[in-house]
């Protein structure tokens, strides 16, 4: 009698060979380059589209975001443009209601080319007390654009330091400066504003302070 034995029926399951998955090569120039333009877009500020209303007769809500273009936003806040009935001259006007959400700007009405001087900067007089030697520049506002940038420039470093540093905002001979600085360039970034503030002290915003600037 002989025993056959029989191959069993259940097979054993093979091993699958595992795969090696290659670790992921970086180039150290493409990274640093990456971060480098990360870093460019957070420095330009947020560019969001601006929320505009005009009260100004002729002057259309796609004219003043074309006067506009190239500046930082003010986040939520709403850009509003109404006409200054001025009594002897045409001058700069603007506001930036913190309460309301909104920064004013007042454009001349009837417009027509004017100069006004603008204070940027101060230099203490020698001798005792807090004396000081304002610097100022003659500026030509020739036209609305020239007016729009320029105060909206303005409004906008009150916005800045309140809303994003939260410091006071009452930083009249700063924000003129940044101003000045900057209302004909076509791009501003918050690198201008930071270098327009450069050495300025500024307080922390108490909560019942600070209803515009």
């Amino acid at each position: 009698m002989s025993l056959l034995i029989l191959p069993s029926a259940r097979r054993r399951p093979r091993r699958q060979a595992h795969s090696l998955v290659e670790e992921p090569h970086f180039d150290a120039r493409v990274v640093r380059r990456a971060v480098a333009e990360i870093q460019r877009q957070a420095r330009r500020g947020p560019r969001m589209g601006l929320s505009v209303r005009s009260d100004l007769p002729g002057l259309k809500v796609a004219d003043v975001r074309r006067a506009l273009s190239g500046l930082p936003s003010p986040g939520d806040y709403r850009v509003v443009i109404k006409p200054l009935r001025y009594r002897t001259k045409p001058h700069l006007a603007g506001l930036c209601e913190f309460d309301m959400g909104r920064i004013i700007i007042r454009v001349p009405e009837p417009f027509r080319p004017f100069s006004e001087l603008v204070y940027f900067s101060a230099r203490r007089k020698p001798g005792d007390g807090m004396r000081f030697a304002w610097i100022s520049e003659k500026v030509r506002f020739r036209t609305r654009r020239d007016v729009l940038r320029f105060v909206y420039l303005h409004e906008w470093l009150h916005w800045y330091l309140r809303e994003m540093r939260g410091r006071r905002a009452g930083a009249e001979t700063a924000c003129d400066r940044f101003a000045l600085r900057n209302f004909r360039r076509r791009e501003v970034s918050v690198d201008d504003a930071l270098e327009a503030i450069r050495g300025c002290r500024m307080q922390p915003v108490l909560e019942y302070l600070g209803i515009a600037a």
